[in-house]
């Protein structure tokens, strides 16, 4: 079977490799374990091999990455080389958020403009994220989406040893998230990402996640979230590491390097106070931003800008491009919400004119290169089987069958 395409489709190439995997290797089982909201079916493909550990692993909780890609190739490096399986049995989820996914199309280019497209992006807000829809407590106080109910009931069924969870930051450098101190993945982790060719980030600002308590180069501790309470949302890995003492592993992989060059703190405060301000204005020419999904990602993201900008005012350099992604996630959002209620024409225009003006802008101050996906999968795979099988299964994975 040759099932290595340059860069297969999500989710359909994946399918047909679950598919095809089931077929071929007794060992490999496809199934549906249930639907989502939107009707879509929740994918996973078991592959065992052996009945001492449970590994989960989960693609696509944030639907705008295309984290599918490796777990496309972890799927047929499992099936194809025992030394990765031996003593697990790995349950792969195909796709953590398929009504997400489906509100993404493929990408035309590899760049900022590619990712920003307002006409294939989209990105849920964190209460209808699945993967951030969890209790501690039950009854919860809000309404579960059926996605994740499905995974939560994929959790208490196996009651994972690991859960890994693949991401793709936007800037700065590789980085892994543990729910507890783990020595593997602390030791190993740089060597991972030397292996693949990319960077470790040596800040936790860098991809935007709050991290302070850093374990060792590219590792953190997952930030304790204070699930507490019916009301409180909080993450699978987190949920897991309560109920089963699950070892959760956030693993981000950087779409792109971007020059070291920082802006000074207030102009950074600037720009985004006046981003704020276009975005704002735009928003309220435009009809209500509750009708549409697009419409909540402007109305919960928008808020961020001004805190953002205060935090800037207090700093002698920015803190870097997560400032321009956040914009960038604002104005394709409001572009897309424009074109999909159909506003009138010159709100419309203006909506999507101020997109584009952002765009060209961003992409002008920042120097950045795309780190190919090669890379990307090298890093998502290395750090997870280090986090599984330690050095030996590092040995495992870079010797090729």
């Amino acid at each position: 079977m040759n099932h290595e395409p340059t860069h297969p489709e999500a989710p359909n190439a994946l399918t047909r490799l679950a598919l095809d995997l089931d077929r071929a290797y007794p060992w490999c089982t496809y199934r549906i374990l249930g639907t989502t909201d939107g009707g879509r079916p929740l994918q996973a493909l078991t592959v065992r091999g052996g009945s001492d550990r449970t590994v989960v692993v989960l693609a696509g909780a944030h639907p705008d990455e295309d984290t599918t890609h490796s777990l496309f190739h972890l799927a047929l490096r499992l099936a194809t080389q025992p030394a990765l399986r031996t003593g697990v049995t790995w349950h792969l989820l195909l796709a953590a958020d398929p009504d997400g996914a489906a509100l993404n199309h493929p990408r035309r280019s590899p760049g900022i403009t590619g990712y920003f497209d307002h006409t294939a992006f989209y990105r849920p807000t964190t209460d209808r994220q699945p993967l951030w829809n969890f209790t501690l407590q039950d009854p919860p106080g809000f309404t579960e989406p059926k996605t994740t109910l499905v995974l939560r009931a994929l959790l208490d069924e196996t009651r994972p040893d690991v859960l890994g969870d693949l991401h793709d930051s936007l800037s700065g450098g590789a980085y892994t998230l543990t729910t507890h101190p783990h020595t593997p993945t602390t030791v190993l982790t740089p060597l991972v990402a030397a292996r693949a060719g990319v960077p470790l980030a040596v800040s936790g600002d860098e991809g935007g996640d709050p991290l302070t308590h850093q374990l060792g180069p590219g590792v953190w501790l997952a930030p304790d979230d204070g699930g507490f309470g019916p009301g409180r949302r909080t993450s699978a890995w987190h949920y897991a590491a309560h109920h089963h003492a699950t070892l959760g592993v956030v693993i981000e992989a950087p779409t792109w390097i971007v020059g070291p060059d920082r802006e000074d703190g207030p102009k950074s405060a600037h720009r985004l106070r006046d981003a704020h301000a276009r975005l704002a204005a735009c928003a309220d020419a435009l009809p209500d931003l509750a009708l549409t999904l697009h419409g909540e990602a402007v109305r919960a993201r928008l808020g961020l800008l001004l805190p953002l900008a205060d935090q800037e005012d207090g700093r002698e350099h920015s803190i870097g491009p997560v400032t321009d992604w956040t914009i960038l996630r604002v104005s394709t959002a409001l572009a897309a919400h424009a074109i999909e209620t159909d506003g009138p024409e010159t709100a419309v225009e203006a909506a999507v004119d101020l997109h584009h003006n952002l765009l060209t802008s961003t992409k002008a101050r920042l120097r950045y290169r795309a780190v190919p996906p090669s890379a990307r999968v090298a890093y998502h795979l290395g750090a997870l089987i280090a986090a599984v099988h330690g050095a030996p299964g590092l040995e495992a994975l870079w010797s090729r069958p």
